[in-house]
């Protein structure tokens, strides 16, 4: 009758979604939240993930100024 939401699984909950044939179907691996069908944009609730560069981008710009700093001081 229901699809199961959030059921408990082997990586975490478990959300799925109806399909056109009343069948119940997998939501895309990141939703955290349930589904409205198979793809990260049909996600519930939550937006895209925010993209991993952005903290490798904040280490490189601290670890460029440390030795920025650093080679003004020795000069």
């Amino acid at each position: 009758e229901r699809c199961p939401d959030g059921v408990l699984g082997e990586h975490g909950p478990i959300y799925k979604f109806s399909d056109s044939s009343r069948e119940c179907r997998p939501c895309h691996e990141n939703c955290t939240r349930g589904c409205l069908g198979p793809l990260l944009r049909d996600c519930l609730g939550d937006t895209l993930p925010v993209s991993r560069k952005t903290p490798t981008l904040i280490a490189v710009m601290v670890v460029g100024g440390l030795f920025l700093s650093c080679s003004i001081v020795l000069l």
